[in-house]
């Protein structure tokens, strides 16, 4: 990795053991700390750090007052920031209101080294990215604990993302054609597009091409942000609902 430039790395994080583990697992890769840390949720950068590629890696519970509102307004702050966070435990209704205020990525605490360097690099590169395997266990209803599955059952889109009667007709979910709700179930399981295409038989231009109609008409951001739409419309109207 040595030929990837170096990024500013700012540590928010509340727990002091947390903070120096971080810095010993990034202490040899790309990912230069600040001097600073995000203690108290509030830091001042230069204009040097500004103009390097930015990320801000922030303990979930570094905000007890609202870990969204906190995400928000570090994106308002430095909108070129690519923003991590760490949870030490799994959280669907916390994981949707992370991103929906602009994060980037949501880890677990309980991570590999490894792993959360690649995972960190994938944010760089634009990419969203989540624990997929707890994230599917809540999904599915075969979560281990009661907590998890109620969270699953929680999980409520905003208010003008949301399905509602009055929408009738005009609804996003009206609107899928069925190859795009095929897709759309795919996402939602998590499936890259070369997973999606070789089990759809098509190629993986064509996905691709699918999945940008599919967030244009359901009006979110990301494949993330469709697959959790895709948990609270697919499941409850999968039986009722006539694809075009």
């Amino acid at each position: 990795m040595s030929h990837l430039l170096p990024v500013t790395t700012v540590l928010g994080c509340k727990n002091s053991m947390l903070r120096e583990g971080l810095r010993h697992v990034l202490s040899s890769t790309r990912f230069r700390l600040h001097p600073e840390s995000l203690t108290r949720g509030d830091i001042a950068l230069d204009q040097t750090d500004q103009e390097s590629l930015l990320l801000f890696i922030l303990d979930a519970s570094l905000y007890p007052a609202g870990l969204a509102e906190g995400i928000w307004s570090l994106k308002q702050r430095y909108p070129q920031a690519r923003i991590v966070v760490l949870s030490d435990s799994f959280n669907l209704d916390g994981m949707k209101s992370a991103f929906q205020s602009g994060a980037d990525g949501y880890c677990l605490a309980t991570t590999g080294c490894e792993a959360l360097i690649k995972y960190l690099d994938l944010v760089m590169l634009g990419e969203v990215v989540f624990p997929s395997a707890a994230f599917l266990a809540a999904i599915s209803g075969n979560a281990a604990g009661p907590e998890l599955s109620k969270d699953a059952s929680a999980i409520r889109m905003s208010p003008p993302q949301a399905a509602s009667a009055s929408d009738g007709l005009d609804s996003p979910i009206r609107t899928l054609s069925s190859r795009e709700a095929e897709i759309l179930q795919c996402l939602m399981q998590g499936a890259p597009n070369k997973v999606i295409a070789r089990k759809l038989d098509v190629a993986e231009a064509t996905v691709k091409v699918h999945i940008k109609a599919i967030l244009r008409k359901i009006r979110v951001a990301n494949r993330t942000q469709a697959a959790m739409w895709a948990v609270n419309h697919l499941s409850s109207n999968s039986a009722d609902t006539t694809w075009a």
